[in-house]
């Protein structure tokens, strides 16, 4: 699990899941995510990689839920998503629709994602 801001012109921030991911997990990137967006002027766009994960326990479902709110308070415009299997990709079209995220676009492979954001 990775987040950075990428560097580019454009205000993105970057999060990378990778394996099994922990509720833990998920408060750590909400953390560093927060601080990045401040400096951002809390407007940016997200480009998740979910390419290498494995899958969301119940219990970082719930947690993915309210990170895609928090993301949604704190100025995400768009998030663009590389995702890798099927299972993490019906995983994200779940969650997505409990915490009402509209904003968000699916690609297969990073390039694409990326590309989409920067556009």
């Amino acid at each position: 699990m990775s987040v950075r801001r990428l560097d580019s012109t454009n205000p993105i921030i970057e999060i990378v899941w990778e394996g099994i991911v922990t509720p833990e997990h998920v408060e750590q990137t909400n953390k560093e995510i927060q601080r990045i967006a401040a400096q951002l002027g809390n407007s940016f766009d997200v480009l998740v990689d979910m390419r290498t994960m494995k899958a969301f326990p119940q219990d970082t479902k719930e947690k993915i839920v309210d990170h895609q709110k928090l993301l949604l308070e704190w100025g995400m415009k768009r998030a663009s998503v590389a995702v890798g299997g099927a299972i993490a990709k019906m995983q994200l079209n779940r969650i997505s629709k409990e915490s009402a995220h509209q904003t968000e676009f699916q690609w297969e492979t990073y390039d694409e994602a990326l590309a989409f954001l920067l556009k």
